[in-house]
């Protein structure tokens, strides 16, 4: 049941790089996630039940996670969205290595996977020409997301199962909301005049991306590992380059569908 909703989860976030893309011609990417996940925030609040609230590891989260969130979508204005779906999946091969130094055991078969999904990250990376190719300062954007977006789910599976997963998700997605709305008032992107397409986007982000994928992902880690659950989500890229190539007409090459398959190929040794 883990796999299958993490499966889910990567579905969603791989078709959501085609509204953000859409949404950011008109609005900047800091407002877009403060009100993304200001409504996420909404969506969670019943959780927050309890004392004691984990503050600490709430700030944690919500640090890394809009790290990535914003290099993302920052990103997003100069690449493509197969190219940045694409490089947000390396996360996949520096996820073992955040938890490993965070005390989790890699088995040779757990190895065997991730080499297999980030190779297969690099050949739908690299394999694309002509519209796939983006811009240098756009992909080196992505790269930082990966990054940010391997400590956060390294640090997720800790914490998940370390106590209630409850609580956590609100205040992290709280945490994300309040640093994005500084940015966007530094950056002076605050307005509230949207086409309708934007408000779509918004509400297929804030509630399907966010509050509900981010309460599947903590509860699947809470059942897996960090490095399992890397395999598993470097779906993503894959349902990126198929959306893309669905809704934006964006071409793939035979080198990315032999990526895709290596993916496919990582997840099956992990969980098989």
């Amino acid at each position: 049941m883990a796999t299958f909703a993490l499966v889910l989860v990567t579905a969603v976030w791989g078709w959501t790089f085609v509204p953000v893309k859409e949404a950011l011609s008109e609005i900047g990417p800091f407002w877009f996630l403060a009100l993304r996940f200001f409504l996420a925030f909404l969506c969670t609040f019943p959780l927050l039940r309890g004392r004691g609230f984990p503050w600490r590891e709430a700030l944690l989260l919500g640090l890394f996670l809009f790290g990535g969130y914003f290099f993302q979508t920052w990103g997003l204005r100069y690449t493509t969205a197969q190219k940045s779906g694409l490089i947000t999946g390396l996360s996949v091969v520096l996820v073992p290595v955040v938890a490993h130094f965070l005390g989790e055991k890699i088995s040779w078969r757990m190895a065997l996977g991730v080499g297999f999904a980030g190779l297969g990250v690099a050949f739908l990376a690299l394999g694309g020409e002509g519209d796939l190719a983006g811009s240098l300062f756009g992909d080196l954007l992505t790269v930082v997301c990966a990054v940010s977006f391997a400590i956060y789910i390294a640090l997720l599976a800790r914490y998940a199962k370390a106590g209630p997963i409850g609580p956590l998700l609100p205040l992290q997605l709280l945490v994300v909301a309040g640093l994005s709305l500084v940015g966007a008032a530094a950056a002076r992107e605050v307005v509230w005049t949207f086409s309708p397409q934007v408000w779509l986007a918004l509400g297929i982000t804030g509630v399907l991306a966010s509050a509900v994928a981010y309460y599947v992902l903590a509860w699947a880690e809470s059942r897996t590992s960090a490095t399992q659950t890397a395999v598993i989500l470097a779906m993503e890229p894959v349902f990126a380059a198929f959306f893309g190539w669905a809704l934006l007409k964006e071409t793939l090459s035979p080198l990315q569908i032999a990526g895709a398959l290596l993916v496919l190929a990582g997840i099956l040794v992990v969980r098989l």
